[in-house]
């Protein structure tokens, strides 16, 4: 079975994309399946200014589960139909060569899905994840062709709190464990 690296790109601790990542960190705990969970992207982690910059502390204990895992999944907020910078940012850190890996080698050929939770009806969400996908596949990723998407706030909260659509968001999860 895969080990799982969750990468939420929430902008603050409470938000939706964060809440969702942490109900997909249980589930695949509940299945056996290990995953490592890293969020608060925005904190502690510079921009990367210059491929010799000093690694961040945060950087090197999410490249050390991005090692050891098969796939990976994004939680993207959406903004302007884009995703957000420090997403961007955490993988830029992540593609960089350190040791004996070279630049991207640790993104080749690993599967990664994204799922996304906006505010309204999410009519930009598509392009948001065609700009993703394009910068993922740059990376050497392989991206998931579908991608799940939370349109309001009582979708996510029903979900985790009541359970509507559970199986809905699981068939898709178990989906993309079983590439």
């Amino acid at each position: 079975m895969s080990k799982i690296l969750i990468l939420a790109g929430g902008t603050r601790e409470e938000s939706r994309n964060n809440k969702v990542a942490s109900y997909v960190k249980e589930y695949l705990r509940g299945i056996e399946v290990e995953c490592s969970l890293y969020d608060q992207l925005y904190l502690n982690i510079p921009f990367l200014l210059d491929y010799e910059d000093k690694q961040p502390e945060s950087i090197i204990h999410i490249r050390e589960s991005l090692i050891d895992s098969n796939k990976i999944i994004i939680f993207s907020p959406v903004f302007n139909g884009g995703y957000v910078s420090h997403l961007k940012n955490t993988l830029d850190w992540l593609s960089l060569g350190y040791d004996n890996y070279s630049y991207n080698e640790l993104f080749k050929d690993k599967n990664v899905s994204i799922i996304s939770s906006v505010d309204g009806s999410g009519s930009n969400a598509k392009a948001s994840f065609d700009l993703l996908s394009v910068q993922l596949k740059n990376y050497g990723l392989k991206v998931y062709d579908d991608f799940y998407l939370f349109t309001d706030l009582e979708t996510v909260d029903e979900m985790i709190e009541q359970g509507k659509n559970k199986e809905e968001f699981h068939n898709y999860l178990n989906l993309f464990l079983a590439i």
